[in-house]
């Protein structure tokens, strides 16, 4: 399990960005997510080396519990380790406060994230209520947006990264204004058949 924690922190370490349906994590963040899960394996290779050769002088049974101590403070560690990245990665609702440079890596994300889409965002009100009299979802997420405009949830992404398509950002889900999603089929002139 640890070796698996390496290699996916590794990545994180290496690429910096996440992406994980419509989801989308990047930065520093990200960055330090992928060294909190490789020290479960760090700290497991340094707990063998110091105690293991004393436990195999010592004999059998000391080497097996020496191995049990060294196998669940090694659970251990990939627990916390999970816990800590996915909140850093995910900082989903109601997450604790994490202490120290964590904190503050923390808090730097989540400002990121509540500033980013408020600054993109924009509704248009009133068809927001006339969509709401005819009973039609005034926001859609990504995969209804996709299937409204008859095109893939990349494209989406595609054009919400360009500007083309402004949407606000809800944790790890996009929500669009399906008043955006008919303003962009009025600017996109209809496939020739």
């Amino acid at each position: 399990m640890s070796v698996i924690l390496l290699i996916i922190g590794m990545a994180l370490y290496a690429t910096q960005r996440v992406r994980i349906g419509s989801f989308r994590a990047e930065g520093r963040a990200v960055k330090v997510a992928g060294v909190i899960l490789m020290l479960p394996v760090m700290s497991t290779l340094l707990l063998v080396n110091v105690f293991m050769p004393g436990a195999i002088e010592a004999g059998s049974g000391v080497l097996v519990r020496t191995l049990i101590v060294i196998t669940c403070l090694e659970l251990s560690a990939v627990c916390a380790a999970l816990g800590i990245a996915r909140i850093l990665i995910f900082d989903p609702p109601g997450s604790p406060r994490l202490p120290g440079i964590l904190g503050q890596i923390q808090r730097e994300t989540r400002q990121q994230r509540v500033a980013w889409p408020r600054s993109r965002t924009t509704l248009d009100w009133p068809d927001v209520r006339l969509l709401r009299r005819r009973n039609e979802a005034p926001v859609l997420t990504l995969k209804e947006a996709a299937r409204y405009l008859h095109a893939s949830e990349d494209d989406i992404l595609r054009l919400i990264e360009e500007g083309k398509l402004t949407a606000s950002r809800d944790h790890d889900t996009y929500k669009i204004a399906r008043s955006q999603l008919d303003a962009l089929r009025q600017q996109t002139p209809a496939p020739a058949r």
